[in-house]
């Protein structure tokens, strides 16, 4: 009899510890949005120094307080420093000596320096690396669904998060919340302090687990969370002054009718889901520029692939300098380095890479870059799969070949060749870009810069290379690199240019040609040249298709272009 009653104790204590704790608080307290800085990047330096000013020969970098000392090596008319794990330093100094324009490398990521000249030095701070996991928030929602029971659902303000997780089911232990969720890789957890009503969240993957604060936000700070926060009715207003190359004016002096905003409404914003931002262009003024999700204008951003066309505009101002440089030089001259047998793969020329047809096996772009430190030995080891220029096949490698063509025809690194010859004279002071361990620029991605200067390489192919009034790439170049050159691709059926994607458009009935270029994620440039429009779109459905289209394009094809209106000649 004892030992039946030991046992049936016994039971009890199991089922009783094995019971779902009840929790001391009401759930209904966790209704609504929290949220946390997951992590932060940094940079390894807060700052530099170069003096004296006329010659600069010494070069301080500063963390924290410490300071680290570079003697400068004049090579060419470029001030050079180089220090450990890949830290570089190139500056161009101006003929009057008044500007001074750099470019610092670290930890394969290539930089602008906004120097100013104080007395006998020049200064410039170093930001940090805008890679997407900077100032990485977390927003965890709990709701009730249709049937009463508590749900949550997990965003961040860089990125969709659907990409990598949802939440399936939310599990309650007491004050323990756990999450169910739909990858096995992530773990997601959570503990409500009843008394302060704090929430802290364990968010953890095969790279470590972390620990952060959460705080309830109210219905006016939203913003991030929320693509944008409107208490009233959505108020259009001219696009603030930017700088001097760029003119602004309204929606109607340019002939685009405000029916265009309707997609700006309280019911429709709430759709624009990881849009970043939209601008609008028309007769080379500033029409319309807005930001979502807690972005602003002076944001760095991914553009993506949308930096391949960019890399065209590259190649067509490395002819400029380099008079015998042109479509039909043979790429491999350009790694006099790399011992090249294949004869068919000597036979690849510049317009093959341009063209996404050097017939190379497609690439790994993931095992490239983190599995080799030679990216461009990794995609020309691949063997051949089809002759040069027969075949179109997406290529991030394949468009990286053109790296060692710019840099080997102007002997400029390439990160300052682009700082140099195409920003600064576009007014483009800051950008970041990823960069090879062999000290290359990569071409076919991984490039940030502010959306509104994005915008600005749309003016400058409309105006057929010049920007505020300099010829920076040749009116042929333009032409040429945005005609028909291969067909192929996404959209199925459309044409290729030089690293530009050619389609159509319909306006109002009528079919326009576009010119654009497109970036994972949502990052595109629209440009319409018969109706001197461009459209940029920055975004973060990165990995997500057709997400990163649909909703970009609905806004282009169904509010934008309607609302334009077509001149008759």
């Amino acid at each position: 009899m004892k030992k039946h009653l030991l046992l049936l104790f016994i039971v009890q204590i199991f089922f009783y510890s094995c019971a779902e704790k009840s929790p001391n608080f009401k759930k209904e307290e966790l209704i609504g949005v929290w949220s946390g800085l997951l992590f932060q990047t940094e940079s390894y330096y807060d700052s530099i120094i170069l003096k004296p000013t006329d010659q600069p020969r010494e070069a301080f970098l500063f963390k924290n307080g410490k300071q680290f000392d570079y003697s400068l090596v004049l090579n060419g008319n470029t001030l050079q420093f180089e220090g450990d794990s890949g830290l570089r330093f190139d500056a161009v100094q101006s003929e009057d000596k008044q500007e001074l324009h750099a470019v610092l490398t670290d930890d394969l990521w290539a930089q602008s320096l906004d120097f100013e000249k104080v007395e006998d030095r020049w200064i410039s701070k170093i930001h940090k690396h805008e890679i997407i996991d900077t100032d990485y928030k977390v927003y965890l929602e709990f709701y009730r669904d249709s049937i009463g029971d508590i749900q949550a659902k997990i965003q961040s303000n860089k990125e969709n998060r659907n990409l990598h997780f949802t939440i399936k089911k939310v599990i309650f232990d007491g004050n323990d919340i756990d999450f169910e969720i739909t990858n096995d890789g992530f773990g997601i957890s959570a503990f409500y302090e009843a008394t302060s009503k704090s929430l802290s969240l364990k968010y953890g993957n095969t790279g470590g687990k972390r620990v952060i604060q959460l705080t309830k936000l109210k219905e006016n700070e939203l913003e991030g969370y929320l693509p944008k926060v409107l208490t009233e009715k959505y108020e259009y207003k001219i696009p603030e002054p930017f700088d001097d190359s760029i003119q602004t004016a309204s929606l109607e002096e340019v002939g685009i009718d405000t029916s265009m905003l309707e997609f700006m409404n309280n019911e429709k914003i709430k759709k624009l889901n990881h849009i970043h931002s939209i601008i609008i262009t028309k007769d080379k003024k500033l029409v319309f520029e807005e930001y979502f999700h807690g972005y602003h204008r002076a944001y760095l951003h991914d553009i993506r692939s949308a930096f391949k066309s960019f890399a065209s505009l590259a190649v067509g101002k490395a002819m400029m300098q380099k008079r015998d440089l042109n479509v039909n030089s043979t790429l491999t001259d350009y790694y006099p380095d790399y011992n090249i047998e294949d004869t068919q793969k000597n036979m690849i020329n510049v317009h093959h890479a341009l063209t996404m047809s050097t017939g190379i096996q497609l690439e790994d772009e993931d095992k490239m870059q983190w599995d080799n430190d030679d990216w461009v030995a990794y995609k020309l080891d691949l063997p051949m799969q089809y002759k040069p220029g027969e075949k179109y096949v997406y290529s991030s490698g394949g468009c990286n070949l053109l790296t060692g063509v710019i840099q080997h025809s102007t002997n400029q690194y390439l990160p300052l060749f682009i700082y140099e010859k195409i920003l600064i004279p576009m007014r483009i002071k800051n950008f970041q870009m990823l960069t090879s361990p062999q000290g290359r620029g990569y071409l076919a991605g991984n490039f940030y810069l502010r959306p509104i200067d994005f915008t600005k390489f749309g003016l400058l192919v409309l105006d057929k290379g010049k920007y505020a009034g300099e010829q920076l790439i040749t009116e042929s170049w333009i032409v040429e690199s945005t005609q028909p050159h291969i067909s192929g691709g996404h959209p199925k059926g459309s044409e290729y240019g030089y690293l530009w994607r050619l389609l159509e458009r319909n306006v109002n009935g009528k079919k326009v040609k576009t010119i654009e270029a497109w970036g994972n994620g949502g990052q595109f440039l629209i440009i319409i040249p018969e109706l001197d429009v461009t459209v940029t779109f920055t975004g973060g459905n990165y990995n997500l298709f057709p997400e990163m289209e649909e909703i970009p394009f609905e806004i282009l094809n169904d509010y934008i272009l309607p609302a334009v209106r077509i001149q008759n000649n």
